[in-house]
C-alpha cells in the first residue's frame, strides 16, 4: 500500500513539473490592452508560439457571430473587449477569453452608417478597471471594466465643437497617466483634448483643425515622456508632454490613416496611401530644444490603413495591397509578396502574423532574408479589416460578421 502511495505520489509530481515546463515553453500570457498591443507598436513579447501549422491551419478554439465594426480586440486575463453595431446601436462588448461568450454588453449610441462598413472604428483602451470606448458619432466612454456599468461620458461633438468625420471617429484614445487624449474635432485650439481618467473632465486642449483618422503612441525621447501624433489635415507630426505643452512639430502630408512608428532611439516613421508614401524624422535635442528634421521619404511604403511594424532594423507593411519589407534607416526596399490585398499584420516571437482583406491569414517570418511562409488558412470571409490581436497563445480575429479564436502557441 505504501509502495502504491508514493507511486501515485511521483506521477504526480512528474505530471505537475510536465504541466509547468510545457507552461514555461509556451511562455508567460501577454495582455493586449490596447489597439496595437502592449506598446501600440503591433509587436507582442509573447514567446513559445508554434513555428508551423499544419495543413488545415491553427486549432479553432471558438468562433461565434458579432455585429458589424471595425474595432480591434482587446485581451486582458480571460476577457476580451471589443466593439461592434447591432442593428440600431453601437456597443462595447466584453467576452470570455476562453469561450467567446458575451459577458457584458453597453450601448454607445446610434449606429453609424458609412458605404465601406458600419459600425465603431475606434478600439477599445484597458486601462485597470477601465475601459474607455470612443464611437463612431464622438462619444468617449469609461466603462468598468468588471460590469460595463458607466463611469463618465462625454460627447466631444457638442462639448468641443465641430463635426463627425465622414468615416466617423476612428481615432483610438491614448491613455498617458491620468489623463486620455484624443484627437476630437473642435476647431480653435481645441482639436486634440485631454479628459481627467477619473472624471471625464477637461484637463487642456490645443490644435486646430478637425478630426483624423490616425491614434497616438507614447514614447520617451531624451528622457521626456511624450505622446507622439500625426494628424491628418496637412498638419504633421505633433509631440505633447502631459501638461499639453507642446514639445516639437514637424509638418508633413495629409491623410495619414496608420499609426506613426517610434524607430528608437529618436526617430519616427509615418506613412500613408493616396500615393504619398512614408517619411522618416529625427528629433534631435539641440541646446534644450527638440528639433525634428527629415531622414528620408519614399513612395516604397504607402499604408492605405493598417500601420506598419518594427522589427529589428526593418519595417513591415503594407504598400497598398502589397506586403513589403523596407530598412529602418533608409527606407530601402527589401522584399515584397503580393496576395493579400490591402491587408494587416502583428509580429511576435520572430514571426509575423498577416492578416488578407479577404479572410486568409498567414504565419511566416519577420526576417529581412526573404517571405517565407510557415502556414495558412481561410479563417474568415469577405471583408476582414481589423488588425489581428495575440494574447496567452491565441490569436483573435474579426470582420464586419463574425469572431474567431486560433491556438497558436506551442503547448
Amino acid at each position: 500500500m505504501l509502495r502504491g502511495s508514493i507511486s501515485v505520489r511521483i506521477l504526480s509530481l512528474l505530471t505537475l513539473l510536465l504541466a509547468a515546463a510545457a507552461h514555461a515553453a509556451a511562455g508567460p500570457a501577454v495582455s493586449w490592452p490596447q489597439y496595437r498591443g502592449p506598446n501600440r507598436d503591433g509587436v507582442s513579447p509573447e514567446t513559445g508560439l508554434l513555428r508551423e501549422w499544419p495543413a488545415e491551419g491553427p486549432a479553432v478554439v471558438w468562433r461565434r457571430p458579432i455585429g458589424s465594426g471595425f474595432s480591434g480586440v482587446a485581451a486582458v486575463g480571460d476577457r476580451l473587449y471589443t466593439m461592434h453595431a447591432d442593428p440600431n446601436d453601437e456597443l462595447a462588448v466584453c467576452l470570455e477569453s476562453g469561450t467567446g461568450k458575451t459577458l457584458w454588453e453597453t450601448p454607445l449610441g446610434p449606429r453609424f452608417v458609412e458605404e465601406f462598413g458600419d459600425g465603431p472604428r475606434a478600439t477599445p483602451v484597458v486601462d485597470g478597471d477601465l475601459v474607455f470606448a470612443l464611437s463612431s458619432r464622438g462619444k468617449l466612454l469609461a466603462l468598468k471594466a468588471a460590469d460595463g456599468s458607466k463611469a463618465w461620458e462625454v460627447d466631444l461633438v457638442s462639448t468641443f465643437g465641430g463635426r463627425v468625420p465622414m468615416r466617423g471617429f476612428s481615432s483610438t484614445p491614448l491613455v498617458a497617466g491620468d489623463i486620455v487624449i484624443v484627437e476630437g474635432v473642435g476647431t480653435e485650439g481645441k482639436a486634440v483634448q485631454a479628459l481627467d481618467r477619473a472624471t471625464g473632465k477637461t484637463r487642456w486642449t490645443s490644435q486646430d483643425g478637425g478630426a483624423g483618422y490616425s491614434s497616438g503612441i507614447t514614447v520617451t525621447l531624451n528622457g521626456i515622456r511624450q505622446q507622439v501624433f500625426v494628424r491628418s489635415g496637412a498638419r504633421g507630426f505633433v509631440a505633447f508632454d502631459e501638461s499639453g505643452k507642446v514639445l516639437w512639430q514637424h509638418p508633413w502630408q495629409a491623410g495619414a490613416i496608420a499609426m506613426p512608428i517610434f524607430v528608437p532611439p529618436n526617430r519616427f516613421f509615418a506613412s500613408s496611401g493616396e500615393d504619398i508614401g512614408a517619411v522618416l524624422i529625427e528629433v534631435a535635442d539641440q541646446g534644450g530644444t527638440l528639433t525634428p528634421r527629415e531622414v528620408w521619404s519614399s513612395r516604397s511604403m504607402k499604408n492605405n490603413f493598417n500601420s506598419s511594424i518594427l522589427v529589428g532594423e526593418h519595417i513591415y507593411g503594407f504598400d497598398n495591397a502589397t506586403l513589403r519589407c523596407v530598412k529602418a534607416a533608409s527606407g530601402e526596399p527589401v522584399w515584397l509578396q503580393r496576395g493579400f490585398g490591402k491587408g494587416s499584420l502583428i509580429a511576435a516571437d520572430g514571426l509575423l502574423f498577416i492578416l488578407g482583406d479577404q479572410g486568409v491569414v498567414a504565419l511566416a517570418d519577420a526576417s529581412p532574408e526573404g517571405y517565407r511562409e510557415r502556414g495558412r488558412t481561410q479563417a474568415l470571409k469577405n471583408k476582414s479589416w481589423t488588425a489581428p490581436t495575440l494574447s496567452g497563445g491565441r490569436l483573435y480575429l474579426r470582420n464586419l460578421e463574425e469572431m474567431v479564436s486560433l491556438k497558436v502557441a506551442g503547448s
